[in-house]
C-alpha cells in the first residue's frame, strides 16, 4: 500500500477554562477562525459529553484547538483525569481516513478511538503512535472545513505558528516512523547520537510553512514534562521577525516566563520559551528561511 498523504493541521489543548485562557492568546496576536459548540448543526454529537471547540490561529496555516470538558468520549475523559490541562493530540488531514486505519496499525500504531463517520462534518479516528502520543486522522466531508486564515505573519513582530514539538524517548526511531509511515520529509536534522532535534514537513510545505519538530529535552521545563508524562507533545512552535518583541509581548499577554531568547545551537538561531495557560510550553524562534 502506498503511503497516504498526511497534512499537518492543528493540535488540541484540553483546557479546563478556555473562555479565560483564550484571552491570553487573543492579546498575543491570535484570532478565532472557528468555534463549534453543542448547538452547531454540522458538528458530531455522541450523547456522552459536550462539543466545545475554539480554534485559534496566528499568521500561519497551523492552528490550535482549545477543547473544554466534559469531553465527548470516555477515553478522552480518562486521559484528562490522568494528565489534566495539556496538549492532547496533533491532527492530520488525509484524503481518505478509512484507508489509513490499516496503514497505521500495520506500522506499529494502536487505535484509541475507532473510525467513525460524523455526518456532514468529517470522518476520522484517533491513533496512538509507537511512543504513546495521540494522532488524530481527519477527512473532511462535503463542504465542512475549519476555516483557514491568511498565511502571513502577524503584526509588527511578524509572528506566525510553525507546528508542534514532540518530546521523544527514542528520537531516531520516531524520526524513522514519521518519515517512513507518515510520509514526512526531513528539512533540518540536528541529531547527535540519540539526542537533538529534527524538523519534518509534509508534502505541502512549499505552500504551507508548517513543521513537526521531534526532539529530546533541551531544558528543565521539557525534561519535567517528560518525567511526568513520558513522551509528550510538549510545545507549540512559532517564528517571529522580532523575536525579543514577540517574547516580551507574550509575557505582557499573561504567558509565564520560562527562558528569555538565547542561542540554540541545534537550529542556529535564537529561541525563547514561555508557558501558556494550560501549562504547555510555547517556543518562539527567529524567522525560518523556507
Amino acid at each position: 500500500m502506498a503511503t497516504p498523504t498526511y497534512q499537518l493541521h492543528h493540535l488540541c489543548i484540553y483546557e479546563k477554562n478556555p473562555r479565560d485562557a483564550m484571552w491570553n492568546w487573543l492579546k498575543w496576536y491570535h484570532a478565532i477562525p472557528a468555534f463549534y459548540w453543542e448547538g452547531t448543526d454540522d458538528m458530531h454529537h455522541t450523547g456522552e459529553g459536550g462539543v466545545d471547540y475554539t480554534f485559534l490561529a496566528c499568521g500561519g496555516p497551523f492552528q490550535m484547538q482549545l477543547e473544554a470538558p466534559p469531553y465527548q468520549f470516555e477515553y478522552e475523559r480518562r486521559w484528562f483525569a490522568e494528565h489534566d490541562s495539556a496538549i492532547n493530540h496533533v491532527c492530520w488531514i488525509v484524503p481518505n481516513a478509512l484507508e489509513t486505519v490499516d496503514h497505521l496499525q500495520s506500522n506499529g500504531a494502536t487505535v484509541a478511538m475507532p473510525y467513525e463517520e460524523f455526518g456532514d462534518s468529517y470522518n476520522g479516528f484517533v491513533a496512538i503512535d509507537p511512543e504513546g502520543r495521540w494522532v488524530e486522522i481527519m477527512e473532511y466531508v462535503g463542504h465542512f472545513k475549519t476555516p483557514d486564515v491568511e498565511f502571513r505573519p502577524v503584526g509588527q513582530r511578524q509572528l506566525a505558528t510553525l507546528g508542534p514539538v514532540q518530546m521523544c524517548k527514542d528520537l531516531n526511531s520516531q524520526v524513522e516512523w514519521y518519515t517512513d509511515v507518515m510520509g514526512q520529509k526531513i528539512i533540518h536534522d540536528a541529531r547527535s547520537g540519540g539526542d537533538g532535534l529534527v524538523y519534518l514537513a509534509d508534502s505541502t510545505y512549499d505552500g504551507r510553512q508548517c513543521v513537526t519538530a521531534l526532539a529530546t529535552p533541551n531544558n528543565d521545563a521539557e525534561q519535567d514534562l517528560m518525567d511526568r508524562h513520558g513522551p509528550v507533545i510538549s510545545s507549540i512552535l512559532y517564528q517571529a521577525a522580532d523575536l525579543d518583541g514577540a517574547w516580551n509581548d507574550a509575557i505582557t499577554a499573561g504567558f509565564e516566563e520560562i527562558a528569555a531568547p538565547a542561542m540554540d545551537d541545534r537550529i542556529g538561531c535564537r529561541t525563547g520559551y514561555v508557558r501558556e495557560p494550560a501549562g504547555s510550553i510555547v517556543q518562539i524562534r527567529e524567522q525560518m528561511i523556507a
